[in-house]
């Protein structure tokens, strides 16, 4: 394409939405059967948009249904009927004629820092709050028993190296931080501030949440409030009786600090 067209290869191909449907489909286009690769192209960008979607959409009626098992768990079609057609309403703004430039306004800054700090704050949790050895001994009733040697670098790993390099990269995303553009056009100083408002009010939650269970939780002490929190449910380990084993059989130790599932992730 850059030949065809007399121009710097920085200049034809840029990273964004127009490489996906603008560059592919005119490099597919040059190709032998341009019509056959251009088919598994788009069916392949269909199939991967629908699994997306489908993952997001399942995770907020399953947090709906959880929050709200009795009216909610009977209800379940009108309930996907309802979060679909709210989303769909919801969308209807990016297929306006300004719709790439919101499209590019919430790419910009809730598809990163969200998934960061969300994933940086789900290793802490499982590795330094419910303990890596505790979460190691959960894999090993599934896969079963495996020397220390083997769970060394995954120890190494959840420990130190990801949430190590994870918090750098949030780090340095602050600080190289430039306000969006789509082109040449700059986005207003209202869209950036909009913009600090989605991932403010996609994060904000985890801490709400966090500090609504220590208020609520019994305890004579801030500590002792956070350490209650922080241990896990009479009933916590596999579902089904004939999966608990003996780790499970009589319920988690108490002398060990375990991570309650539901105390960060639902109001």
């Amino acid at each position: 394409m850059s030949h065809v067209q007399d121009k710097p290869v920085s200049e034809v191909v840029k990273s964004g939405f127009g490489l996906a449907f603008i560059v592919y489909p005119e490099a597919l286009a040059q190709l032998p059967w341009a019509p056959l690769w251009s088919s598994l192209f788009f069916f392949m960008l269909i199939t991967l948009g629908l699994s997306s979607q489908c993952v997001a959409v399942e995770a907020v009626i399953t947090t709906l249904l959880d929050q709200f098992p009795g009216f909610l768990r009977s209800r379940r079609l009108f309930l996907t009927a309802a979060v679909c057609l709210i989303f769909y309403l919801l969308s209807l703004t990016c297929t306006t004629q300004a719709g790439i430039y919101w499209i590019n306004l919430i790419d910009h800054f809730c598809a990163g820092w969200g998934v960061l700090v969300t994933a940086n704050l789900e290793l802490i949790s499982v590795s330094w709050i419910y303990g890596v050895n505790r979460f190691i001994k959960d894999i090993e009733m599934m896969i079963g028993e495996r020397s220390w040697i083997f769970w060394l670098w995954w120890r190494v790993c959840w420990l130190y190296v990801s949430p190590c390099l994870m918090a750098a990269i949030a780090v340095w995303s602050l600080v190289t931080f430039a306000p969006p553009t789509y082109g040449l056009v700059e986005y207003p100083v209202w869209a950036t501030a909009l913009g600090w408002c989605m991932i403010i009010f996609c994060i904000m939650w985890i801490p709400i949440v966090a500090i609504k269970r220590v208020v609520q939780t019994e305890g004579s002490t801030v500590w002792q409030k956070i350490s209650a929190t922080c241990t896990s449910a009479p009933d916590w380990g596999p579902y089904l009786e004939q999966h608990r084993g003996n780790r499970y059989r009589k319920g988690p130790d108490s002398a060990d600090v375990h991570l309650r599932c539901t105390t960060l992730s639902s109001p």
